[in-house]
């Protein structure tokens, strides 16, 4: 018990991201995908304020990194990848090498689950020392796959249809975009640390891509409305987030170059 009498309120929060995670994966089983996708965003907002409040209150021990990686393996690894894979295999054929379709759709998801793992190891292994991070952060990548499968996934699920704001569902869009972000988690391209202003922007984007959940409880009774404002705020946090995915190296960059 004395272990335990050293969490600090960070951890808490840290906890609750891989418990929001874990619960969300359960929601995944049951397909029911927008549900799951706002746990996941809401475990964002855990992985944002866990690191904020231990810079603030400090922390009691020196596991916060490992627990952090722990925690972000679960949201931000085994999530994305099982989302992916549950949201776009052919669901007629249980073997996921007996058809294309399905093989490739493992691939991705196994990209994703394999990149995410290496990239939090890699960073808890020495990464967080730099003053950028090698490679895009796993959160990030998340979150780019997270909206892209909102606005091109699934269609329905065990939830009420009315929920769904889905465009259409284009695999041929979603599983390269799963391969791209794998190899960006992958790749030593530098990422700039989510602080100051990039930190404001982040939590607008996680708000933003949140506002379809609220959105539901108070619009669905107004089926087009909810349908064109959740469109229009996925879209919105997307923008944002690939304004990061692509200018972030750009960023770094010129920052060396000033530097």
């Amino acid at each position: 018990m004395a272990r335990w009498s050293k969490i600090s309120l960070g951890d808490l929060f840290t906890l609750t991201n891989g418990i929001l995670g874990f619960v969300a994966i359960t929601y995944i089983f049951g397909r029911s995908y927008v549900s799951a996708t706002s746990l996941l965003l809401l475990s964002m907002v855990m992985d944002g304020l866990d690191g904020f409040i231990a810079r603030r209150i400090g922390s009691k021990h020196s596991m916060g990194q490992v627990l952090d990686s722990i925690s972000d393996s679960i949201s931000f690894a085994f999530a994305p990848a099982i989302l992916i894979y549950a949201e776009f295999r052919d669901a007629t054929d249980g073997v996921p090498t007996h058809s294309l379709n399905n093989f490739a759709v493992l691939l991705c998801s196994v990209a994703i689950l394999a990149s995410g793992l290496f990239r939090l190891a890699r960073f808890s292994a020495g990464g967080f020392q730099l003053g950028h991070f090698a490679g895009m952060p796993a959160p990030a990548a998340a979150l780019v796959i997270l909206l892209v499968c909102l606005l091109f996934g699934a269609g329905s699920g065990t939830e009420p249809n009315r929920y769904y704001f889905t465009v259409a569902n284009l695999p041929w869009l979603v599983v390269p975009v799963g391969f791209g972000v794998s190899y960006l988690m992958a790749s030593e391209i530098p990422y700039p640390k989510i602080r100051g202003w990039m930190a404001m922007a982040s939590a607008v984007g996680i708000l933003v891509a949140l506002l379809p959940t609220v959105a539901g409880l108070v619009l669905v009774g107004d089926q087009p409305l909810y349908t064109a404002f959740s469109r229009t705020a996925t879209s919105i946090a997307l923008a944002l987030t690939l304004v990061y995915v692509c200018g972030g190296p750009v960023y770094e960059k010129l920052k060396g170059i000033k530097g």
